[in-house]
């Protein structure tokens, strides 16, 4: 069973790499083309991302009352 510290934990995460996906979206560009090394990393946050999100989905769905 996952802890409300981890739960924790995995939202402050999704919130970070939001944040960091967001500027490395918007800097992935150089006279039109993007790089190869930064559209790998977006794509690793994007996983990250999603298995934070169902992590907490689940947890949230287990505890409904859970803030």
């Amino acid at each position: 069973m996952t802890d409300d510290g981890e739960i924790g934990w995995h939202k402050g995460q999704i919130a970070k790499d939001r944040a960091l996906l967001e500027q490395l979206e918007a800097g992935n560009t150089a006279g039109g083309e993007a790089f190869s090394e930064t559209q790998s990393e977006i794509d690793h946050l994007k996983a990250q991302i999603a298995q934070s999100e169902l992590i907490v989905a689940a947890y949230e769905k287990q505890h409904p009352d859970t803030p």
